[in-house]
């Protein structure tokens, strides 16, 4: 990682504050879609940043000024993500243009022919989706959610209509980028913490507040152990034993796909201290949290299983628990956080003390989900894929 690539994260961490506001605010199916949808396009951008400089290291005052741009787009989209679904909103899909723009402007300076020509493939899908999203606003309402949706498909599906072959991806690189990352989005549930405590009115801090302030921070302290015990090793270990093909499916499904499975987790739950902790002790929202809780360890169970990286069964049989455990902070906030925190800290401390004891891959350690999905014709363009240049 360098520190351009770390400055740039920063300000993703802006777009999951103002997503996280919007589900807060507008509550229901569609305030939680209103906000989703353009996290979910501007994740697409962002994670493709990820693999730019997997083939562009960002030393060159050239490169590193496009970056800022990207920046200051991501910051726009962010900015204008309450108004993405508005006529007036017209600054988040220019935005997102621009950031296409720069994104394959910096891509096509690659070494590897490969990646650029894999790039020149790719960007007109990339571009397809900001069109779409600059429609939308402009159509009868139905339409525009179809549109908005039509957006997220092309994006998502592109690797199938493009395919995925020539991209360069050095796994020492694309596991640190992306574990940076979702430790960066983590602080968004730290940050919800503040906001919480905030509260309508500002006043000492007096018991209830600092316990649940503890409780806040515990709820983040899990999500963090929960991924950040070790998978980053494993999960580095076997994405270099994979062959060039299948290297970039896995980049696509576990980094892209699966990660920002967990970013959407992440989301939920910072929403949910942040209710919890205005209704520490009344009636909080009773989804939130615990939604966020399992739609985490949904996608840390799918991370593992593509990598084979470690145990899944502790995490889908948490998923299970969190949603009615969390539904108790319909009666107190401190409840449902309580709950949530037990939780996390069993599913943690079970995998931990497993896998320290060697028996991680023997008792429930998944082996790669191989099943002919990432096996293919070898593809000769992938032969010229490289290490990342300069490392």
């Amino acid at each position: 990682m360098t520190p351009p690539e770390l400055f740039l994260d920063l300000v993703f961490v802006f777009m999951v504050t103002q997503v996280t506001h919007a589900v807060e605010t507008h509550p229901g199916w569609e305030g939680l879609l209103k906000a989703l949808f353009p996290m979910v396009v501007a994740w697409w951008m962002f994670s493709g940043f990820g693999w730019l400089t997997n083939a562009v290291r960002p030393d060159a005052v050239p490169v590193r000024l496009l970056l800022t741009l990207a920046m200051v787009a991501f910051f726009i989209m962010g900015l204008d993500v309450p108004y993405a679904f508005e006529p007036e909103g017209w600054a988040f899909a220019l935005a997102y243009l621009a950031v296409v723009a720069i994104h394959c402007l910096v891509y096509v300076t690659a070494s590897v022919p490969s990646a650029r020509q894999a790039i020149l493939r790719n960007a007109p899908f990339n571009a397809a989706a900001g069109v779409l999203v600059l429609m939308a606003p402009h159509l009868p309402e139905a339409w525009g959610w179809v549109s908005w949706a039509a957006a997220v498909a092309v994006l998502y599906l592109s690797p199938f209509l493009g395919r995925i072959r020539g991209f360069v991806i050095e796994p020492q690189h694309f596991v640190e980028r992306h574990s940076l990352l979702l430790l960066v989005v983590l602080g968004e549930s730290v940050v919800a913490i503040g906001i919480g405590a905030e509260g309508s009115e500002n006043h000492p801090v007096d018991a209830p507040l600092a316990l649940g302030v503890a409780l806040g921070i515990a709820v983040a302290s899990g999500l963090w152990w929960v991924y950040f015990d070790g998978d980053e090793a494993r999960a580095e270990s076997e994405f270099k034993k994979a062959s060039e093909h299948r290297r970039q499916m896995l980049a696509y499904y576990a980094f892209t796909g699966a990660h920002l499975v967990m970013i959407i987790g992440i989301i939920l739950v910072a929403a949910g201290i942040t209710d919890a902790i205005h209704h520490f002790e009344g009636h909080a929202n009773r989804w939130w949290l615990g939604s966020g809780t399992a739609v985490f360890f949904v996608g840390h169970a799918i991370y593992r299983g593509l990598l084979g990286s470690g145990r899944i069964v502790d995490r889908m049989v948490g998923a299970v628990c969190a949603v009615p455990l969390g539904a108790t902070a319909g009666f107190a906030g401190w409840a449902g956080m309580t709950a949530v925190v037990a939780l996390l800290a069993g599913v943690a401390a079970v995998d931990h003390r497993l896998l320290a004891r060697g028996s991680g891959t023997a008792q429930g350690a998944s082996a790669p989900l191989d099943s002919g999905l990432f096996e293919g014709p070898t593809d000769p363009d992938a032969a010229h894929a490289s290490p990342r240049p300069g490392d």
